[in-house]
């Protein structure tokens, strides 16, 4: 299909899309769906059947979100799947994503703007009961945004695209069919049209509403929009110079799709666009998410403080740490129900329970509890969504450091020996789960660690969730193949020696009666870390390093480490930019944010594809201490090739639009 059916179809399978919509949000707004109708005058008979046409708009941010995962942001550095998975995302990991794939979505976000434009078209026409004209007004401020977000979802994916503002005309002919904007028209429409849908929006939401556009959301995501296009991939060092339309022209910029010099400009516009977010998220309320409100949540889910190594001592320094860990778990498993300030954008998974797996379930250890006793609870996880040992090593030491660049911590001759020094391994488990003793294979790598790292990986011999084996501990032995090591023949393992268990939520409970409980993750889309975090790019970008480690350092305090100042910097052995550049890649981990990161900063071909991505030695039934902790090179065909940086449309898009002309390299 090409680009003029997607956006003229008025998708019945969107009035199914209404039903998934309903987990949008946690609370109960979204229950007034109106069944499939066949005619279009029965989609807005009154203000019930509105909202739910308005709700079925929204549908494809559930179903198509940066968790997904087979979707293109797990096509990154941060992990990598055992290769019979041959996800969507692993083409994109291997070169070899190509233009049959429908990989990048071209297909559902013209869909989704076919729903928005039939929405504005027709709200104005049929006039439902009980819609007033305030009503009207706030309603198209949401497509609006809708209009602007999934514009952005196709830049993103495609770079340049064809810019659809509206209804198009079934009887257009081929040759009428828009081609490829230029990069920075395509940032005006979508940034216009978040202006327009903020003015029109209230700035916060109710609690009722939570999911639903407004203008602080519209701000935040302006600032992203105009972030990436001060970027280096967008402003000025754009890989293929010669790539330009043949046929079709951008009003003011002829054939030309990329600027190819750089603009100091865009850096403080996009400053500007990040100030005023930060400013109206401030107002409204948002705030980053402490340990206060974590600890008052654990209290009322009776959520136990986690085992981490080295901190066995009853000390208050040691209990403040073990808080702060759990702070982290929280941060991205809770509501704003429960007090969580930081969330300014999320939803709830899709199936509204703790074992969805987007993405709880495919990074949950593959055994966690037996049912009656004899059989493995069947909910249990897939263990495959998985950091590198390069994604680990990001995370710093607890002293606010770089394991290779602090004095303080181990020597790399010792990271891979054991943490607690004359213990052994104990028998493996053959007839249930692991026990307390594995934690005899923690290494010293993975001790002394910072907050976060406790909070969202999960490695050898540590504790993975403190109540989920029906209250109980589970302990992770990553060697063990009668329990949560490698099987062979069996993709649900962690092909890097590590785990994660970000968006687990803490009180999360498996039982003996195959049952599982617990709190729905909420899954993040836009917090006060980001905004804090986009700050500090667009200040180190101009040249400013003192705001600019102002900035961070509210996001590193809260992670438990002391300002830095320019004269730490030697110390670090980063400059400002890299640090903040590392700080995303920690803070934001697992977010969306890493795939798009590495292709705007240019930095790709340095991070990814051959040679470049280490695990631990995983691919082994029943490994000895030794065999298991032996860095090696991922044992996958990783390739990066420039093309990567882009996704392309489809053949078909091309053979029936004769102004698109194909993403370079393809």
């Amino acid at each position: 299909m090409n680009i003029l059916k997607y956006t003229n179809r008025f998708i019945k399978s969107g009035f199914v899309g209404i039903t998934c919509l309903a987990c949008f949000s946690s609370c109960n707004y979204l229950d007034v769906i109106p069944p499939a109708q066949p005619d279009m005058e029965d989609t807005m008979t009154d203000k019930s059947a509105t909202l739910g046409f308005l709700f079925s708009c929204y549908a494809p941010i559930l179903e198509f979100h940066t968790y997904n995962i087979n979707y293109l942001e797990n096509g990154s550095d941060e992990t990598l799947y055992p290769l019979t998975w041959s996800g969507q995302c692993q083409k994109i990991q291997f070169g070899t994503a190509n233009t049959t794939d429908g990989i990048g979505m071209w297909y559902t976000w013209y869909s989704a703007l076919g729903q928005v434009h039939r929405f504005l078209q027709q709200i104005d026409i049929l006039n439902p009961v009980g819609v007033t004209e305030d009503d009207k007004d706030e309603y198209k401020g949401e497509c609006y945004f809708l209009d602007a977000y999934y514009h952005f979802r196709l830049l993103n994916t495609y770079g340049p695209i064809p810019i659809v503002s509206e209804m198009m005309d079934p009887n257009i002919t081929k040759n009428e069919m828009p081609g490829r904007s230029h990069f920075d028209y395509c940032v005006k429409y979508i940034v216009d049209k978040l202006d327009q849908a903020a003015y029109l929006l209230p700035d916060k939401r109710e609690l009722s509403d939570a999911g639903r556009a407004d203008a602080t959301i519209c701000k935040c995501i302006k600032a992203r929009v105009l972030l990436y296009a001060a970027s280096p991939l967008w402003n000025g060092s754009f890989y293929d110079k010669s790539w330009k339309n043949s046929k079709y022209e951008t009003p003011g910029y002829g054939n030309e799709l990329v600027s190819s010099q750089y603009e100091r400009k865009k850096w403080e516009t996009a400053l500007t666009a990040c100030q005023e977010a930060f400013a109206a998220a401030e107002k409204a309320g948002y705030k980053l998410f402490d340990i206060e409100t974590a600890n008052s949540i654990a209290e009322k889910q009776k959520v136990p403080l986690p085992f981490i190594p080295g901190k066995e001592e009853d000390t208050p320094e040691n209990e403040l740490f073990k808080e702060r860990v759990r702070m982290f778990q929280y941060l991205v498993a809770s509501n704003e129900s429960d007090g969580n300030n930081e969330l300014i954008w999320g939803v709830n998974t899709k199936r509204m329970g703790p074992t969805d797996y987007w993405p709880t379930l495919s990074q949950a250890p593959r055994k966690i509890i037996k049912t009656n006793g004899t059989t493995w609870h069947s909910m249990s996880g897939w263990s495959f969504n998985a950091p590198t040992l390069n994604t680990v090593q990001r995370f710093y030491t607890e002293n606010g450091k770089l394991p290779a660049d602090d004095n303080d911590f181990y020597h790399k001759s010792e990271w891979y020996t054991r943490f607690y020094e004359g213990t052994s391994s104990p028998a493996l488990e053959r007839d249930d789960i692991d026990k307390e003793d594995v934690k005899n294979d923690i290494i010293k790598f993975n001790a002394a660690r910072e907050a976060r790292y406790y909070a969202w990986i999960a490695f050898d011999g540590c504790q993975y969730a403190t109540n989920i084996r029906d209250g109980e501990p589970l302990w992770l032995n990553l060697k063990n193949s009668a329990t949560n090591g490698y099987v062979l023949n069996d993709r649900n393992y962690t092909g890097t020696g590590f785990m994660t268990k970000k968006f687990m939520t803490p009180d999360i409970k498996y039982d003996k009666t195959n049952k599982v409980t617990g709190t729905p993750t909420r899954l993040p889309f836009v917090r006060m870390a980001e905004l804090y975090l986009n700050l500090a790019e667009c200040y180190a970008a101009l040249g400013n390093n003192k705001e600019a480690l102002k900035q961070l350092n509210f996001v590193r305090r809260r992670a438990g480490f002391d300002d830095l100042e320019e004269a730490d910097m030697p110390r670090m052995n980063m400059s400002v930019v890299d640090l903040i550049r590392n700080e995303r890649f920690v803070e934001l981990f697992k977010e969306g944010h890493r795939y798009y990161d590495m292709r705007r900063w240019t930095i790709a071909p340095q991070v990814s594809g051959a040679g470049k991505i280490y695990v631990l030695n995983n691919n082994k039934v029943d490994p000895t201490f030794e065999e298991f902790n032996k860095p090696i090179l991922a044992e996958q065909p990783l390739r990066w090739y420039n093309r990567l940086y882009l996704l392309p449309p489809d053949d078909t898009e091309i053979y029936s639009n004769p102004q698109l002309v194909q993403s370079p390299g393809y």
